[in-house]
């Protein structure tokens, strides 16, 4: 590009000459030259770097929300197992209840042919309160049953 030549339109009848034009108050004016265009600095490295962030960003996201999604489907996952084993705990505590009722443990006792003892089967025994400090049944650093002694032979 190149500047137009400017015209002179004054004449040389002046006091001072023409290559040193001077301005109002005394100072000297630049001369102009042209001057090459500024570049802008490349814009591409800019837009890769930017996309690559973009499509980081998005992945990131992407992955947290399957991460979270498979979450909330382990957690419904074991909410139910958690509902059926409350319910099968229940369902044995009341078989527990029926099986230790005192009714039908005597009604089982009558079919198998089991019966009350009679007044004078049945024996009381007491036994010195002389055991060890420990609360434990020993004798001689050998356990032993504290009925033994009493009942000797029999079984």
């Amino acid at each position: 590009m190149s500047a137009p030549k400017a015209t002179r339109t004054r004449s040389r009848t002046r006091s001072t000459p023409p290559s040193s034009p001077r301005r109002r108050g005394g100072r000297r004016r630049r001369s102009l030259r042209l001057v090459a265009p500024r570049r802008r600095p490349p814009r591409l490295p800019f837009l890769l770097v930017s996309v690559v962030v973009v499509g980081l960003l998005v992945l990131g996201v992407t992955s947290v929300q399957a991460l979270v999604a498979q979450t909330s489907f382990r957690m419904q996952d074991l909410s139910k197992k958690t509902a059926a084993l409350q319910q099968e705990y229940g369902r044995l505590r009341l078989d527990v209840a029926q099986l230790s009722s005192p009714e039908r443990i005597s009604k089982e006792a009558r079919r198998l042919g089991l019966t009350l003892p009679g007044p004078g089967d049945v024996k009381t025994l007491y036994v010195d309160g002389g055991g060890s400090s420990d609360g434990g049944d020993h004798a001689g650093g050998q356990p032993s049953f504290a009925l033994k002694g009493v009942l000797g032979s029999q079984p």
